[in-house]
């Protein structure tokens, strides 16, 4: 065998092994992408199942305390437009849109609540109770879907920005940086309401 002929054996040997390896690359790398952004779609679909229980749950509620006075139109109209906000949300498939809509319901089920417990006549239904007991469950559930969502976020938005992923998910079109779900400014701050008391 001649020199040449051995140097171009082993030059096709160095590609044809350096080509393997970048194609388990791309192929490992391709998959672990695959599997975080199904992770994020799956948590995501339990915040939406989860919205989607408050959403309900928040129309019992109304039909239950429609004993209240005359705030009552005020603590309606939230409700009635958070709602509106969510169903829309839910119709346009918009991940803004649903964080926007989460917080306006947690505001509205909030300051129902409030209302709700400075009235002595429908706090003494012990059906209100067991409510409350539900909608406190139901709240933390929510919570923990949220927290379960930003933790699939993060593990993907980590991965994405490492190298080579960041090479494999430039050239395979995933996105480099989804966004986490986030409470709107002042969705976490409790209202205060006054009865003139």
């Amino acid at each position: 065998m001649t020199t040449a002929k051995a140097v171009t054996l082993i030059t096709s040997g160095i590609i044809g092994i350096l080509v393997l390896i970048l194609g388990i690359g791309l192929i490992t790398g391709y998959n672990t992408l695959v599997t975080l952004d199904e992770d994020i779609s799956g948590k995501y679909s339990q915040i939406e199942n989860r919205l989607q229980e408050r959403h309900d749950k928040i129309g019992q509620i109304v039909q239950s305390v429609n004993g209240l006075q005359e705030h009552a139109e005020t603590i309606y109209t939230q409700i009635t437009q958070a709602r509106a906000a969510y169903a829309a949300a839910v119709a346009s498939g918009d991940t803004e849109a649903m964080i926007e809509a989460d917080a306006l319901e947690a505001i509205a089920l909030t300051n129902l609540l409030v209302v709700v417990e400075d009235n002595p006549l429908i706090t003494a239904n012990a059906g209100y109770y067991a409510l409350i007991d539900e909608i406190s469950s139901m709240e933390s559930a929510l919570s923990v879907a949220r927290r379960d969502y930003n933790q699939a976020v993060q593990s993907y938005n980590t991965s994405v920005r490492r190298f080579p992923r960041v090479l494999y998910a430039s050239l395979l079109g995933f996105e480099r940086n989804l966004s986490y779900w986030k409470m709107n400014d002042g969705a976490d701050e409790v209202p205060v309401i006054d009865f003139g008391n």
